[in-house]
């Protein structure tokens, strides 16, 4: 038993280091619609027809598709913004079926930023307080806005993680 002892020690403290959280990607902070998922995905739809620049262009489109690939379990978007600077954000509905099944609201919350470079998706913990500040904005001004007119509701916004 003894000469087990080192081993159950080191997957301990493996283990005690692991974050099993369901933020494991972190996020921008829940913007919580007060409608159903049904009708955001519809505003969100009318968002992608009447402002195609949104849409992932082909040369990103790869890097979209894995990242999609790699969390094939949540339901999720992706908006692109050609240039100041050029980046898509990964977009995740929030919550398990039950909450995703709830008529009275929806949550979303931008999960992971892709810009081209060397380092790919960096999640919110990953960036400066002035980069996790500017794309919060970014999204809040772009999308969030839009989405509000579209659904003619008005969104709460969560503090950033």
């Amino acid at each position: 038993m003894i000469k087990y002892l080192k081993y159950i020690i080191g997957i301990a403290i493996f283990l005690s280091g692991c974050d099993y959280s369901a933020e494991t990607l972190g996020g921008w902070g829940d913007r919580t619609f007060p409608i159903s998922r049904g009708k955001l995905t519809m505003a969100i739809n009318k968002l992608y027809s009447l402002n195609s620049q949104y849409k992932v262009p082909e040369k990103w489109m790869d890097e979209d598709s894995s990242e999609i690939k790699s969390y094939f379990f949540l339901q999720s978007m992706t908006f692109y913004f050609k240039e100041n600077p050029e980046e898509m954000y990964y977009v995740t509905f929030i919550g398990d079926s039950t909450m995703l099944a709830d008529s009275s609201k929806t949550i979303i919350s931008v999960r992971s930023v892709y810009n081209g470079g060397y380092y790919k998706w960096p999640r919110w913990i990953d960036e400066s307080p002035a980069e996790q500040k500017r794309i919060g904005e970014r999204f809040d001004k772009e999308i969030i806005s839009k989405l509000e007119l579209y659904t003619g509701t008005k969104c709460i916004k969560e503090v950033e993680n």
